[in-house]
């Protein structure tokens, strides 16, 4: 092992799980005020059926969306970071255009000290400091590249 690997941090910060559950759990607590909005107005109010239906079913999306986006947020949260020697071997970007703005997804390939390739997920951040031939630490959590802690090798 390389000197810097047992000097190196066992677990980079955990900064920003906070808003990746937070806002799910913003979303279910709009769809909830939307279905109690729906049921008080198909209860007092006499509304018709259809319109409260569909508020109904919007509603319960969003409920279920959020709860679905927290729970997979806890599990990130949750999962252990492993870290390993490994070399980045290559950088790819996908980029999704919609209609009123584009997300870049960051992946990075690293080859692990038995020869094996993974193509991970990562962080605009990450990516932005790491350069194929890079030697390191990588920090992986869940398919994730949370973190990668380069070293010089003479």
């Amino acid at each position: 092992f390389h000197v810097a690997f047992a000097r190196a941090a066992i677990l980079p910060s955990d900064a920003g799980i906070a808003i990746a559950v937070a806002a799910p759990a913003a979303m279910s607590l709009f769809g909830t005020v939307l279905l109690v909005i729906a049921l008080g107005m198909l209860l007092h109010m006499g509304a018709p059926f259809g319109f409260m239906f569909v508020l109904l079913v919007i509603g319960t999306a969003i409920v279920s969306g959020g709860v679905s986006l927290s729970n997979r947020a806890l599990r990130f949260k949750n999962a252990p970071i492993q870290r390993c020697v490994a070399v980045i071997v290559k950088e790819r970007t996908e980029v999704f255009s919609g209609e009123h703005r584009a997300t870049t997804s960051y992946f990075a390939t690293l080859q692990l000290r038995g020869g094996t390739r993974v193509e991970l997920a990562t962080y605009r951040s990450v990516s932005s400091k790491v350069v194929v031939g890079d030697i390191g630490i990588a920090y992986v959590k869940s398919q994730t590249l949370v973190d990668f802690a380069r070293f010089d090798v003479e």
